[in-house]
């Protein structure tokens, strides 16, 4: 009896461990996937894709033109750089048009060491245009900073 308890407490066990995980905030959702697609990017050096459909930035910024984003991959390659590992992504509605999200990460080099600082936050605005979400800011941040957000009720 106790045996067949262990053995049904460790397959429901299993099964949570096997769902997928549940985001922070369900209201944001779709901008958190939104944003978890353009890291993909970012990794990849994409700077055409996020250029063209990711980045709407309020104010200008040399990295929402191809060249100056470009430009950025290849300095970050120049001092060794192979990717970002993600450490935490959360996202929450300001507005049913307005959103922000809290990225954890660090820059890692080929040589699989961090590039200094190894611990990095920053904090992007995201805003609903009719044709979807785009990144409109980015204010890198202190990786001790917590913020908690919650979406909108709006």
């Amino acid at each position: 009896m106790i045996v067949r308890k262990l053995m049904s407490s460790l397959g429901a066990g299993m099964i949570l461990a096997m769902a997928e995980p549940a985001f922070a905030d369900e209201k944001a959702r779709e901008v958190e996937a939104f944003m978890a697609d353009y890291l993909k990017l970012w990794n990849a050096g994409d700077a055409k894709t996020i250029t063209e459909k990711y980045y709407r930035f309020d104010r200008p910024n040399p990295w929402q033109q191809q060249v100056g984003l470009q430009a950025e991959f290849d300095r970050l390659k120049g001092q060794g750089y192979s990717h970002s590992d993600t450490t935490g992504l959360d996202s929450c509605l300001i507005s049913r048009t307005e959103a922000m999200t809290e990225l954890r990460y660090s820059r890692m080099k080929t040589d699989g060491a961090a590039m200094p600082p190894k611990d990095r936050a920053t904090l992007y605005f995201a805003r609903k245009f009719p044709d979807g979400w785009r990144i409109t800011n980015f204010i890198p941040m202190s990786p001790t900073a917590n913020l908690n957000c919650k979406s909108s009720t709006e």
